[in-house]
């Protein structure tokens, strides 16, 4: 017997959908690690590329980064020094491609923020979740990450805990230093990342274009 009928279940995951919020400011206190097994349970039941990997079974891994330990302050230096490879890399392009700066500017400006003060989550929240999914062929390894950190960021949602998508986690994956500290392969693993803990400040929600306008039935 189910828990719940149909038009509740229904109704339940409707309003989890609608509350989904892109946090960007955390409280200090910690979640309960047993939230953050909840968090990534959920994470490994979403949806891989099983005709791309074959019969590989460990195909998702994950890496938990708490505040306070080593190990985040290691990852907050490689991901600021990744940032200012981007600073310098783009703003040499602009140099050979001035026409290019309303397309590169507002871009460099947000690496230099991380260059400069720290990557936002990874610096501010109590803890940080590395998501690796493995390559295979054809790649399909980033539309596998987006459905783990939905569920998790949905997840992450019904416990009433806060969550933040750190997409520079996506450009670390040939990082030496990196995947040596999570004990990775260099070239076997696609990842990226999220921030969880406690929301301090709750955004509201954002427009969205009208349903109906947006969808057209097809003939």
């Amino acid at each position: 017997m189910e828990k719940y009928g149909l038009d509740e279940r229904n109704h339940i995951f409707d309003e989890i959908i609608r509350s989904r919020r892109s946090i960007r400011v955390f409280k200090d206190g910690k979640p309960p690690k047993e939230d953050i097994d909840d968090i990534i349970g959920a994470g490994m039941l979403a949806p891989y590329a099983a005709a791309a990997v074959g019969d590989i079974k460990d195909f998702r891994r994950f890496f938990v980064f708490e505040r306070g330990t080593k190990s985040i302050d290691t990852l907050a230096l490689l991901m600021e020094n990744k940032a200012a490879e981007g600073v310098k890399h783009f703003e040499g392009l602009l140099k050979e491609k001035p026409f290019m700066k309303s397309k590169f500017q507002s871009f460099i400006n947000r690496l230099k923020m991380i260059r400069d003060k720290g990557v936002p989550g990874v610096t501010t929240a109590p803890f940080f979740i590395i998501v690796a999914e493995i390559r295979g062929i054809p790649p399909a390894e980033q539309e596998s990450l987006a459905h783990v950190l939905e569920n998790m960021w949905l997840k992450t949602t019904a416990l009433n805990l806060g969550f933040q998508l750190v997409s520079l986690t996506s450009q670390m994956a040939e990082d030496e230093k990196l995947m040596k500290l999570l004990e990775l392969p260099v070239g076997k693993f696609a990842l990226n990342g999220c921030a969880i803990g406690y929301p301090d400040i709750t955004p509201k929600p954002t427009s969205r274009p009208n349903t109906q306008d947006a969808t057209k039935w097809m003939d």
